[in-house]
């Protein structure tokens, strides 16, 4: 088999374990088909798509489909296969329709909403929630999930709602950071809020999880910043810091091993064939750059699509590597196919697709090889007000575990700033910098730049988002913050915490 062949083959099975280790919609599962020909064809089915036998597998679901159409074990495979072939819409109507059949049942609805947000569809998940909501199946996980959903499409009375309901059906919040998430559903204006003491509570329980207090105690901040009262803001975020670095270590040393190598890799001689109809935008930069704001603010276009903070990129790099096919030419025209299947997805096409992740600063190299149509955006801010706004976040993913400590933060951003200089040294791919503040003073302006440098139809463009793009969701950590209108306060935050966190001055 050649090593491009193998490349495919090896991403469709890696790409089924990444949905079934994210979702536990998709237990394993004993087939009870009412014919035993039906179950032995279903079980081929199982073993068809754990070999990474795509096509066969789908026929032989369509096959027992037609005779059980909402069977509840082949739908929820067939799902699975749409999802890694990017046809988002479709696995997620998938679901939601067995979801429905089976009668909103709370803990099948949770299973089938959580898949569906994985896929980026949280308005029909939300809507899910609410129909099992309203029907009686009510369950305090359900009502987080509801929360959750409703927090990312920006709705945020409906979030809060759901919040004080799962608290008060007694939600283990050791396992829902309820709390936390409760935090950024509004702006506090005084100390006597019940929201206060329920924080407080549950940040100085030391019979909690780290996690969970950690993750409460970034709320507890966030209520006190509201507040202006700084000085407790900043003793909580020292706390909370403290206890998310127990519970999630981070190796500056491996960080510094994995830097130089990439800093000693060879580039691609010989990039792929552009593509013109498929223009994938790169919105890369330091946490709490401004990732999120530039991708909301570009989205109010309508030949382009925000696919929020997409993970394919780490997940070719690993295959890449882990095959050793980093330089064959075969693997990497999959791996562009792959990643254009994933960011088109199954909804009209257009042209210019958004993927602000971004970690994506790490794999310029591999983006200038593979799509060297791409636009990248490098979002820089100043780095006293970005060390003071990733120090203050609460981020759940281990390749943020530097945000924890103030050293560890210099040194990510030190080693930010080389490797994009040496990128922008080496490589032949438009970089256009978006200076934050710059956005902050003038978003007008900064705008009409970027949709110059992106090359998006004039006559097009809108200055603001559109109301679809509105109410788009935001599952990133900027959910709260990329909903709030552009406030100059936001610039030179920092200098207000500097009596408390002197620490900020050496940035």
């Amino acid at each position: 088999m050649p090593a491009s062949m193998q490349f495919k083959r090896r991403s469709m099975l890696q790409r089924r374990h990444l949905s079934h280790d994210q979702d536990p919609a998709f237990p394993e599962v004993t087939p009870t088909l009412p014919h035993p020909d039906m179950a032995e064809r279903f079980r081929s089915a199982q073993t068809l798509w754990q070999q990474g036998q795509v096509g066969p597998a789908h026929a032989l679901l369509d096959d027992i489909l037609a005779h059980h159409p909402m069977h509840p074990e082949a739908v929820p495979l067939l799902a699975k296969l749409f999802q890694s072939q990017g046809k988002l819409n479709a696995a997620s109507q998938l679901m939601a329709d067995l979801c429905r059949h089976s009668g909103l049942e709370a803990a099948t609805t949770v299973h089938s909403a959580r898949f569906i947000q994985q896929c980026q569809r949280q308005r029909l998940a939300a809507t899910l929630c609410e129909e099992a909501l309203a029907s009686g199946k009510v369950s305090a996980e359900l009502h987080v999930l509801a929360g959750n959903l409703a927090r990312e499409l920006g709705e945020f009375d409906r979030a809060r709602a759901h919040y004080i309901e799962a608290l008060e059906a007694g939600v283990d919040l050791d396992t829902n950071f309820v709390l936390g998430a409760l935090a950024a559903t509004r702006r506090y204006t005084d100390r006597t809020d019940p929201d206060f003491a329920r924080f407080i509570t549950q940040f100085e329980n030391s019979a909690a999880s780290l996690h969970a207090r950690a993750v409460t105690g970034f709320g507890l901040a966030k209520a006190y910043d509201d507040i202006g009262d700084y000085a407790d803001a900043a003793q909580t975020l020292h706390t909370a810091n403290r206890l998310s670095k127990q519970a999630q270590p981070w190796s500056r040393e491996a960080w510094g091993y994995w830097l130089e190598a990439r800093l000693r890799a060879r580039t691609f001689e010989t990039p792929l064939p552009p593509a013109p109809d498929f223009v994938p935008i790169f919105i890369v930069g330091l946490p709490r750059s401004g990732t999120t704001l530039a991708a909301t603010r570009l989205a109010g276009h309508p030949d382009l699509r925000d696919r929020g903070e997409l993970p394919m990129l780490d997940f070719i790099v690993e295959r890449l590597q882990s095959g050793n096919l980093l330089r064959d030419a075969g693997a990497l025209r999959q791996a562009a196919e792959l990643y254009r299947v994933h960011a088109v997805q199954d909804d009209p096409r257009v042209r210019w697709y958004i993927d602000k992740n971004p970690n994506n600063f790490r794999y310029l190299d591999l983006i200038a090889a593979l799509f060297p149509q791409a636009r990248i955006i490098h979002c820089r801010r100043d780095p006293r007000d970005t060390a003071l706004s990733i120090w203050s976040q609460s981020f759940a993913h281990p390749q943020y575990g530097f945000a924890s400590d103030l050293d560890d933060i210099a040194d990510f951003i030190r080693s930010h700033d080389r490797l994009m200089q040496h990128w922008q040294q080496r490589l032949r791919v438009p970089v256009h910098g978006l200076n934050y503040e710059a956005m902050v003073a003038d978003p007008v302006a900064a705008l009409g730049a970027l949709r110059d440098f992106i090359g998006l139809p004039a006559s097009a463009a809108k200055t603001t988002p559109s109301a679809t793009t509105a109410t788009a969701a935001i599952s990133s950590a900027s959910v709260w913050q990329a909903r709030q209108p552009i406030y100059g306060t936001s610039v030179g935050r920092w200098k207000t915490y500097l009596p408390y966190v002197p620490e900020l001055a050496r940035f």
